[in-house]
């Protein structure tokens, strides 16, 4: 129906929010203790599109769950504990160790606000609202989410290999070899990104009910994402018995193909600020 369609849109826009929101705390994070001006000028214009995108979601509230969230008190309604995705930061950017000392004073933290989805909101709430159809609906939609990740971070983990092999291995000179590194961390930064989604979208479906995801989407550790000669060609001398991370053995593309209603809910490349 329109509005099943519509319901579907909200939640999957809630959840691009929230990749937003991973993204740019992670852009917060690597900021050092005496942050530049055009560095605090970046954080602070992506947390100004980001409250706006969060504002309008929050306009159709009452719309999907049945009351009003304010966005000032977005506490009281929904849990407030923020669960935080693993970090694979050391993966992006292996040099970088972020100063202990380094501390954001800016009030206005958008990326911290927590979205009012069903699996915020708690089993309880959600029985007390009658959303459990929300929650079944929010559930397909992380899975879909869960398969784009993964599909992101197989394909970076392909780049990242061919990198080694045909560049970085080949580079004659200082000059080379740093071009070819720098091209490097361009894909772990990017894999990381979807790593960090990938756990976020775990720990959501670790609290909607009703479904043995977790079984198939196992959790995701630093040492899966290390590229190897058989992510590059599994067919290369030696590779037969390489043994590849869980996540190359499971279909991330034909899961979620049949629900029609998921065609309107395509996720934008990340990140999605």
């Amino acid at each position: 129906s329109l509005s099943r369609r519509g319901a579907a849109t909200w939640l999957a826009t809630g959840l691009t929010i929230e990749e937003s929101q991973i993204s740019l705390s992670r852009d917060v994070k690597r900021l050092r203790r005496h942050p530049t001006d055009i560095q605090l000028l970046r954080v602070a214009q992506l947390r100004d599109k980001l409250q706006t995108r969060i504002t309008s979601f929050l306009k159709m509230v009452p719309a999907y769950l049945g009351f009003e969230v304010d966005d000032n008190d977005l506490d009281s309604p929904v849990d407030n504990i923020h669960d935080s995705p693993e970090d694979y930061s050391d993966i992006d950017d292996p040099d970088h160790h972020p100063d202990p000392e380094t501390h954001d004073t800016s009030i206005f933290q958008p990326e911290l606000t927590i979205i009012p989805l069903p699996s915020n909101l708690g089993m309880a709430r959600c029985k007390a609202l009658d959303l459990m159809d929300l929650m079944k609906e929010e559930i397909t939609l992380c899975e879909g989410q869960a398969n784009d990740a993964l599909h992101a971070i197989r394909v970076h983990l392909g780049d990242k290999a061919v990198i080694f092999r045909n560049t970085v291995q080949s580079a004659k000179s200082q000059a080379s070899s740093t071009r070819a590194w720098t091209q490097v961390c361009l894909v772990e930064t990017a894999m990381n990104l979807n790593a960090r989604i990938y756990s976020q979208c775990r720990l959501q479906l670790a609290k909607l009910p009703d479904h043995d995801l977790l079984e198939k989407y196992l959790p995701l550790k630093k040492e899966h994402l290390k590229a190897s000669a058989a992510v590059a060609d599994p067919n290369a001398h030696g590779q037969r018995d390489a043994t590849l991370a869980w996540f190359w053995y499971i279909d991330v593309q034909g899961d979620t193909s049949g629900d029609d209603w998921m065609t309107e809910c395509k996720y934008p490349p990340h990140p999605v600020i």
